[in-house]
């Protein structure tokens, strides 16, 4: 019997899939090169992905039971729908590394420091495999805990960093110019495609379909402002500045939060309630690498995939992290550039193909 997830686990799951790094690290990759225009990149990159979103789901709600390799077969073909298999097999297994490096690089640099890499990687990689093998559907009820709690985080932080809040920081607007804001954005794509080509998979799993564009589109909306708040206040708080000079900068930023004298910091507060969005994202990824597997070779049980996608995916973690310098390097070139290529090219291709043939006509 096919998982079943309800429309609110649905709705509150997409923008846990693009909270973890885009308040963070790529905030500051992006700061990096335009400076306080980071919420103004970031806005250009929300308003093309939630269009590239709506095609996602109107492509999905075509061919409701199937997922995205299961239609692309039909419509391309059947070795090409296998290399789209391996494609996304390949996508979603780096993007969960990405995704499991976001917990990690936040515990062992600022909680865990004496605690050898390897473990961390490993505790984390073993707690999400252990989550996929109970099911998707039990990883993303936690989705709306975890958005109230990319909530509380949002409310405590606004709260705690007001003192310090400065608008002059967010001017000059676009003073890098129009062109740099809009080519920058492209390292927000990391963070969004990992939305858009897991609603491709996780479609047929909607136990009510009625009205799946506007649930992706508000989704869509209520994730970006989630987000778009994060460098809005590091910018006023911070400067672009500084923000330039840490790898995580959302850290940074709690940092600077203060609600009385005895509350001056609350980092751990922050991570333990980060930590929900974050596990949704990741095991979402997990799930995803290996239901592509699963199309791509036709294994049946899901352990005889799980371990070693847990091996593979362990050794991708601790390679990508083991040196920050490298994370960051892939993170700003290839990731986003192979991230955007796949988010927006691969629904565009499947909608031309499946109008060419006639194919948008099924209900």
């Amino acid at each position: 019997m096919r998982a079943k997830i309800s429309r609110m686990q649905y709705f509150f799951t997409i923008p846990n899939l693009m909270y973890g790094k885009a308040i963070g690290i790529t905030s500051g990759i992006i700061a990096r090169r335009v400076g306080g225009d980071t919420w103004i990149a970031d806005s250009f990159a929300f308003a093309v992905g939630i269009v590239l979103m709506i095609i996602m789901t109107y492509l999905n709600s075509r061919f409701p039971e199937k997922t995205i390799i299961q239609y692309a077969t039909e419509l391309v073909g059947k070795w090409p729908g296998r290399l789209l298999a391996l494609i996304l097999t390949l996508f979603f297994t780096v993007a969960f590394a990405t995704s499991a490096n976001v917990m990690v690089i936040h515990l062992k640099e600022y909680f865990l420091i004496q605690t050898p890499l390897l473990v961390v990687c490993l505790a984390y990689v073993l707690l999400c495999m252990y989550g996929a093998y109970l099911g998707i559907e039990v990883a993303v009820r936690f989705s709306l805990l975890g958005f109230f709690m990319t909530l509380a985080i949002n409310v405590t932080m606004l709260l705690g960093t007001m003192r310090d809040f400065r608008l002059i920081n967010l001017l000059p607007l676009m003073d890098k110019g129009i062109v740099a804001d809009v080519s920058n954005s492209i390292y927000l794509y990391s963070d969004m495609a990992m939305a858009i080509l897991a609603v491709g998979i996780l479609y047929p799993m909607l136990n009510s379909k009625h009205k799946s564009l506007s649930l992706s589109f508000w989704a869509w909306v209520v994730g970006a402002i989630n987000i778009l708040l994060w460098p809005v206040a590091e910018t006023a708080v911070l400067g672009p500045d500084l923000m330039q000079k840490y790898i995580v900068v959302c850290m940074t930023q709690v940092r600077a939060a203060q609600f009385t004298k005895y509350l001056p910091r609350y980092e751990l507060l922050m991570v333990s309630f980060f930590a929900f969005a974050v596990y949704v994202q990741s095991v979402t990824m997990f799930h995803c690498a290996k239901h592509s597997i699963k199309q791509l070779t036709g294994i049946k049980k899901d352990w005889h995939i799980i371990i070693p996608l847990g091996i593979v995916s362990l050794g991708i973690t601790y390679v990508m992290i083991y040196d920050r310098m490298i994370f960051v390097d892939f993170l700003t070139y290839p990731w986003p550039q192979v991230c955007a290529a796949l988010s927006s090219g691969l629904p565009l291709l499947l909608l031309l193909t499946a109008l060419i043939r006639g194919k948008l006509k099924q209900s």
